[in-house]
């Protein structure tokens, strides 16, 4: 049984073997031309190709924003019309309703509008902070060609410290400090199953680059399929109507 695991293990999550150099697989591609400096490995991921795209990094940085910005969205508007749910129920009690619809009608609009605020208070706090915290960490990990701790505690120390940068100094440092530790623990757990799995960072963006270039491939075959379908049901009506009215030369129009 332990030979069929192995066996069936890919070769990009080697938890068994170690993957060969030879291994050939999409997540480790790489382009023919690679920038010398740390400085020009930056100005690579935040310039745009050729094609007018965003850089496999800034991809990243980008999704995780956005992931933080749903997750902090979907969070914050349960949290917030939960609590307005059982505020109405407490202090509606006595109030007096034309009609049961009236009450749930009522109800319902007050609680969708604590989930709207909750939504917008914590998705673009969470989202903007997931970004910040991404962005550091991808940018410094770039520069220096490799990723270790150093980023993760940097990002996380920063990130920390703006966060509370509006309560003053001493909150300023309670931050800074909160979010070192924080993203030290996330930092040695993210690089513990990159080592254990034997993915790089770089293979996880390039993979997740992939995925995007798919889902685009695949919407735009989707497209071109639904336009031929219209297209040729309108090529069929129209030469319906040629066969019923036969074909006339524009000199009888006119």
């Amino acid at each position: 049984m332990l030979r069929t695991v192995t066996r069936l293990t890919p070769t990009f999550i080697p938890f068994f073997q170690a993957r060969h150099e030879n291994d050939y697989d999409f997540i480790n591609t790489r382009t023919s031309k690679q920038p010398e400096t740390g400085w020009e490995r930056v100005k690579m991921m935040y310039a745009r190709n050729e094609h007018d795209e965003f850089s496999v990094e800034l991809h990243t940085v980008i999704q995780s924003a956005m992931s933080g910005a749903f997750l902090g969205a979907g969070f914050g508007g349960f949290v917030r019309s939960r609590n307005a749910y059982v505020y109405f129920i407490e202090n509606n009690q006595a109030t007096i309703f034309k009609s049961t619809m009236q009450a749930k009608k009522k109800l319902q609009d007050y609680v969708t509008v604590a989930f709207a605020k909750g939504a917008v208070q914590w998705g673009w706090r969470l989202g903007f902070f997931t970004g910040l915290f991404s962005t550091l960490a991808t940018t410094i990990s770039v520069y220096r060609g490799d990723t270790s701790l150093i980023e993760y505690v940097a990002a996380g120390t920063i990130t920390g410290a703006l966060y509370k940068v509006n309560l003053g100094l001493a909150a300023t440092m309670v931050g800074a400090g909160l979010g070192c530790v924080l993203s030290t623990v996330a930092g040695m757990a993210i690089l513990g199953i990159l080592k254990l799995t034997g993915v790089s960072m770089d293979d996880i963006r390039r993979a997740l680059h992939k995925i995007k270039e798919a889902r685009e491939e695949q919407m735009h075959q989707a497209m071109e399929k639904s336009c031929e379908i219209k297209n040729d049901a309108i090529t069929k009506h129209h030469q319906a109507i040629l066969d019923e009215r036969g074909e006339k030369k524009i000199e009888e129009i006119m």
